[in-house]
């Protein structure tokens, strides 16, 4: 990487590095109008790359697109390898209470103190990129670069970068070559955007997808027509394509306070390959069966081009992975016990329509209960009529609230999509007075609280609930990192 001045450009702190972030941050913090479909394009970070000498490549490099479980997929995916020995470096959006949650080497969150040194070698190139080329850089694309930049510094073995939005257009598909393009479950998301048809959706997914494309790898699928389409796409250019549906059986097979097992058939398994193997995972629900099969596949994969996986590092690697705030139970604190009950709480990053579902589905069978009692709070943009009738056709009772992201939509506005529920409906002003009113709606403690609508409703939920415990809480990093649930639209 060419030699920069950086002195002129170093960041004090973690928290000043955030402020220059959000000066950048336009339409993913909705205080500037949301992109266009046709004004997305690759070529701001790709001329930023260029300055740093493309820090993207050189790696062994894992890139997944999807609309539901790809950062899950992905996080499986970096859990294994790490296990495996290799050095890995890992980008995923969005986060729950730090920008720093994003870039994971190793599977740690950067440093604050490292954070902020690569931040102010990135800022040396975007300085001079906006003085060639006036115009938007946007705060997701800063983070892109970082991230590559990060993982340049570190020397990481092989990186896992999950897509932001989409994926043809989505400013993390800048490699010329990629190992694997892991495309998980696709549905309705951002149609805005993407497009309004399935169709649409899935061939901008499938824009991962290229001729230096190693294998791609397509997770169980819903939509048969979505899945055509990324078929054909690997078919045309051409690109070998492994079915996970088609090449695995699984199964679930006991849950325990460690989280779940499952069997995982291969049905032609290679040499050294078992036919079966039981496997566990901390992370809940049937789909994340789905999301382990997925990343095993793509182990697989990777291991029949050279890289050396032992067994035990996927036994590991599942088992251990970490990824907080999906279908995640969390306890009352003390000084929030009170009232008539103590129902179970859990929290979870649903955000739109199908993941509402499914995550609902999960509930009933991870977690039985007597009555269910929803907080709810979305984002501006989200298809909330999709996610009202999810819950009317399970829940009990709904407390309509807000997180505290920009996009956040008032809770007020939510009271409409459950106008003719017999259900009971209430507004509530903060997060903290939405838990304690759910809580007071349980009628004992085999009832169940859960949290869904937005990832930044988990991670305000897991910080009112660490302040009542008298634990210290990302609170204050997360107001200024207010981009917790943003969707990254640098490139859709």
């Amino acid at each position: 990487m060419s030699d920069q001045p950086y002195a002129d450009t170093r960041f004090s702190s973690y928290e000043a590095v955030v402020e220059w972030l959000m000066s950048f941050a336009d339409f993913e913090r909705g205080s500037l109008p949301r992109r266009s479909r046709p004004a997305f394009a690759l070529e701001r970070i790709r001329s930023l790359l260029r300055r740093m000498d493309d820090p993207q490549l050189g790696r062994r490099t894992v890139h997944v697109a999807g609309s539901k479980g790809k950062g899950s997929t992905a996080a499986m995916i970096e859990s294994c390898l790490r296990q495996a020995g290799l050095r890995t470096g890992l980008f995923t959006s969005p986060h729950l209470h730090s920008f720093r949650e994003r870039i994971r080497v190793d599977g740690e969150p950067l440093a604050d103190n490292l954070f902020a040194a690569l931040a102010g070698e990135v800022r040396v190139f975007a300085e001079a990129e906006l003085a060639e080329q006036p115009g938007h850089i946007s705060t997701f694309e800063l983070l892109t670069t970082l991230a590559f930049h990060a993982f340049w510094d570190e020397d990481v073995d092989v990186q896992i970068v999950e897509v932001g939005l989409g994926g043809r257009l989505d400013c993390t598909n800048v490699f010329g070559e990629k190992d694997a393009a892991v495309i998980t479950s696709l549905s309705y998301e951002h149609t805005d955007v993407l497009g309004d048809r399935i169709e649409q959706i899935a061939a901008e997914k499938a824009g991962i997808l290229s001729a230096g494309t190693r294998v791609a790898v397509l997770g169980p699928q819903r939509s048969a027509e979505a899945a055509a389409v990324v078929r054909n796409a690997a078919d045309d250019l051409p690109v070998p394509l492994l079915d996970v549906a088609a090449a695995y059986e699984w199964e679930p097979a006991g849950v325990e306070r460690w989280g779940q097992w499952f069997r995982l058939r291969r049905r032609q398994p290679r040499p050294g390959e078992a036919e079966e193997q039981l496997l566990l995972t901390p992370l809940l629900g049937e789909f994340q069966i789905e999301n382990a099969a997925t990343a095993v596949a793509t182990l697989d994969l990777l291991r029949a081009q050279g890289v050396e996986i032992p067994p035990a590092a996927v036994h590991t690697g599942l088992a251990t992975v970490n990824w907080p705030g999906r279908l995640e139970e969390l306890q009352w604190p003390a000084a929030l016990r009170g009232g008539r009950a103590t129902p179970r709480l859990v929290v979870d990053g649903a955000h739109n329509g199908e993941s509402v579902r499914r995550a609902l589905e999960a509930l009933e069978g991870y977690f039985p209960h007597e009555r269910l009692i929803v907080v709810l709070g979305v984002l501006g943009d989200k298809a909330l009529e999709a996610i009202a009738g999810a819950i009317r056709e399970r829940a009990a009772a709904v407390v309509l609230t807000a997180s505290d992201h920009p996009r956040s939509r008032p809770a007020a506005d939510l009271t409409a999509a459950f106008a003719d529920w017999d259900g009971s409906v209430s507004v509530a002003p903060s997060v903290e007075s939405a838990l304690a009113a759910a809580r007071e709606l349980a009628h004992g403690d085999d009832d169940l609280v859960a949290v869904l609508g937005s990832l930044s409703l988990a991670a305000n939920a897991r910080d009112c609930l660490r302040e009542a415990q008298g634990e210290p809480s990302d609170e204050a990093e997360a107001a200024a990192d207010a981009t917790g649930d943003l969707d990254p639209q640098s490139a859709g």
